[in-house]
């Protein structure tokens, strides 16, 4: 099965996530997760997904305003056969402002991290500097551990991200630097 994610032209800015049946002959799409007035980047199903039955969306919206917020949430999927998320059980992990340049997708790392990547959040050549601003999570890779959460979070910052500890720097800084990283791929292998 394939997962597609359309994103809305419409005046609402729709966007849905799809289910494609595994099969040639197909021409049927099934509805997994509708969202209006929010953009839907990314989705990315978490290792242990045949008993967790979660997956982990990035988002932007509302998208019917010029300040914007990029979210990183966690959702439980609803049945078997007509698999279908459940929008009440939308659980946010991270959030922060954008206006542009939202970066856009997550992964799951060998080591079972969540790896994120964010755009410097303006629409030009990152008007706000943050590509070197250490103290926001926009123009990085992130990369924290949703298995195991800290008191008050529904995530834990691994303690092995090169920055922890450090003052005024966001813990959950794996690179940055990036103006606005589109996509990311983890190599099984390596």
């Amino acid at each position: 099965h394939l997962w597609v994610i359309l994103q809305g032209q419409d005046a609402a800015r729709t966007s849905r996530i799809e289910r494609v049946i595994g099969d040639p002959a197909t021409r049927e799409r099934e509805l997994v997760l509708e969202t209006t007035d929010e953009l839907i980047y990314a989705v990315c199903f978490d290792p242990k997904y045949s008993d967790s039955r979660k997956v982990f969306i990035f988002s932007n919206g509302p998208t019917s305003q010029a300040r914007r917020t990029n979210r990183v949430s966690r959702f439980t999927v609803e049945g078997a056969e007509r698999s279908r998320i459940d929008p009440e059980s939308r659980q946010v992990l991270l959030e922060w402002r954008s206006e542009g340049h939202d970066g856009g997708d997550l992964a799951f790392g060998a080591d079972g991290m969540l790896y994120i990547v964010t755009g410097d959040g303006t629409s030009d050549s990152d008007t706000n500097m943050r590509g070197q601003d250490l103290t926001q999570l926009t123009a990085k890779v992130l990369r924290i551990d949703v298995d195991h959460p800290e008191a008050g979070k529904r995530y834990r910052v691994p303690k092995d991200n090169p920055f922890v500890g450090q003052e005024g720097i966001v813990p959950e800084t794996w690179a940055y630097g990036l103006r606005n990283p589109w996509r990311i791929a983890v190599d099984p292998k390596s």
